[in-house]
């Protein structure tokens, strides 16, 4: 077990207040994802191991998953807001330190602050109201698969090096980028 999956592994169990098991099957290295269903009003804040790049300290929410709503109530309880990618930089920044914490090779998911605010497609970043000016879709992206993809999630391909943009439906449990800019 690599010393990545034991801090985030500590980080679970730091973060017990609650915490219930969800019913989804995607995991990191055999770990199952986990529902962040917390109590915001009577939880204790516990330390968040952060990744620093510039201006911008990002919480790679690896272990813990849930709903877009649900994972933003878990960044804004730590003082941050779910990432907002404004810059192909950022993108840079976001895919070395994935795979600076999570195994090298891993494919995952996850949820961004980017909604979709009207039926032209047009996008924005809820945590700072601003559209997404830069983008890095997937090919054939967005493509509003169901007639309910709302919300940005971003698919890490640590291989492959890259941080591609999909749209989601944001009932969807999947992990989540916390950050808060200086």
């Amino acid at each position: 077990m690599s010393v990545r999956i034991l801090v985030l592994l500590a980080t679970f169990v730091t973060l017990t207040y609650g915490v219930s098991a969800g019913h989804n099957t995607s995991a990191i290295s055999g770990f199952p994802k986990i529902r962040v269903g917390f109590n915001v009003e009577s939880s204790p804040e516990p330390h968040l191991p952060l990744v620093r790049y510039g201006k911008v300290q990002y919480y790679f929410g690896a272990i813990l998953g849930d709903t877009v709503e649900q994972v933003d109530l878990f960044c804004r309880y730590h003082g941050m807001k779910l990432v907002s990618i404004q810059t192909k930089e950022e993108t840079a920044n976001l895919i070395a330190g994935l795979r600076n914490y999570l195994e090298p090779s891993e494919k995952v998911k996850f949820w961004t602050s980017g909604k979709k605010y009207s039926n032209n497609n047009q996008w924005r970043w809820e945590s700072t109201g601003l559209p997404t000016h830069y983008t890095n879709w997937a090919k054939g992206e967005p493509n509003n698969s169901g007639g309910n993809e709302a919300c940005i999630e971003v698919f890490f391909n640590g291989a492959a090096k890259t941080l591609e943009w999909n749209d989601n439906n944001c009932d969807v449990v999947n992990y989540f980028i916390c950050e808060s800019r200086d």
